[in-house]
């Protein structure tokens, strides 16, 4: 096989990336080496994720991924497709809005367009899993059907709730899960007029989830917390560098001090210092792998104030010294 091109639906990618085009993969062999710039390249960029994940002409792609094999963590970020993160092997654990949960092998969980999610190793163990992406739009008739207004879009702008979690607990998860298998195989094999078959067994699956279970009318206020969320990280991710305190991002959310800190713990998880460091920890570390700059200036450039601190904290997460990360990523 002499080329690796997007228009390949089931493959091995670290779909972190971010900044790299499917264009710059031009040998099968070397998919290896580039998942591990990749997750060099791109552990925390862009929070509202970039890459084109599908073809405007079928909007369907699959990747298998594996950690830690692949990466370390992939961060909390969203996008405008809606995705299936269906465990193969292993277990992870994922994380959805606010909620955090260990899934195992074949069990999935359902990310809608916008939806905040992360995945990350649970304690030392491997996950492999596979990411199915794709645009519910391709479902959307164009007008005069009963299936968009009635059902896809409501769902697909959060207006109503089913459950996201695919872990056997429901009776309709065993056809569900059979859906996805009937998905991989096609895949696999894309036989003539394929995507027909895709847009099927995608409408099953649909069927499955509304037919199933009992939908929430999602709360006005839920909505405005997201996007307040996706703010936030935006401006994290912009100005890491720079001095960034309670009171500045407070002021910048248009909350006091005290329910900035409330509000981020509440629907992060941790306290924004915690959250904030941890960035740029990563940030750092992405530096002293691809550049040669001296640590004290590694550590200024991520928003740490003095390098005694940063070193500090890097040994902390990272169990080794920023020089002795720097030349263990020489060594790979």
């Amino acid at each position: 096989m002499s080329g690796w091109t997007v228009e390949i639906y089931y493959s091995r990618f670290s779909w972190k990336n971010l900044v790299i085009s499917y264009s710059n993969i031009v040998q099968s062999y070397q998919v290896s080496e580039w998942r591990r710039s990749i997750m060099r390249d791109s552990e925390y960029k862009n929070f509202r994720e970039g890459k084109k994940h599908t073809e405007v002409t079928f909007p369907y792609n699959t990747y298998l991924c594996s950690i830690p094999l692949d990466f370390s963590s992939v961060p909390v970020h969203w996008h405008e497709e809606m995705e299936l993160i269906v465990v193969k092997k292993g277990r992870g654990i994922v994380t959805l809005d606010r909620e955090s949960r260990v899934l195992e092998a074949g069990q999935a969980v359902i990310v809608l367009p916008g939806q905040l999610h992360s995945i990350r190793q649970c304690q030392q163990e491997r996950m492999e899993y596979e990411n199915i992406i794709f645009r519910l739009e391709m479902l959307l008739p164009k007008e005069g059907d009963i299936c968009g207004p009635g059902f896809l879009e409501p769902y697909r702008d959060g207006k109503l709730l089913y459950p996201a979690w695919i872990d056997g607990s429901a009776p309709y998860h065993q056809e569900m899960a059979a859906c996805i298998r009937r998905l991989d195989e096609l895949s696999e094999r894309r036989p003539e007029g394929y995507p027909l078959a895709v847009k099927g067994w995608l409408f099953q699956f649909f069927f499955l989830l509304f037919s199933g279970a009992e939908p929430t009318v999602a709360e006005e206020g839920s909505v405005k917390a997201l996007d307040k969320v996706k703010q936030i990280l935006s401006r994290i991710e912009s100005d890491y560098g720079k001095p960034l305190s309670i009171e500045e991002m407070a002021g910048f959310s248009g909350f006091s001090p005290s329910h900035f800190m409330k509000f981020f713990k509440k629907h992060m998880g941790v306290p924004f210092v915690c959250y904030l460091n941890d960035y740029r920890l990563t940030m750092a570390a992405r530096a002293l792998a691809e550049t040669q700059e001296d640590v004290l200036t590694v550590a200024l450039d991520a928003g740490f104030p003095n390098v005694s601190y940063f070193n500090r904290l890097f040994k902390r997460k990272f169990q080794m010294t920023p020089l002795e990360y720097r030349k263990r990523g020489k060594k790979k």
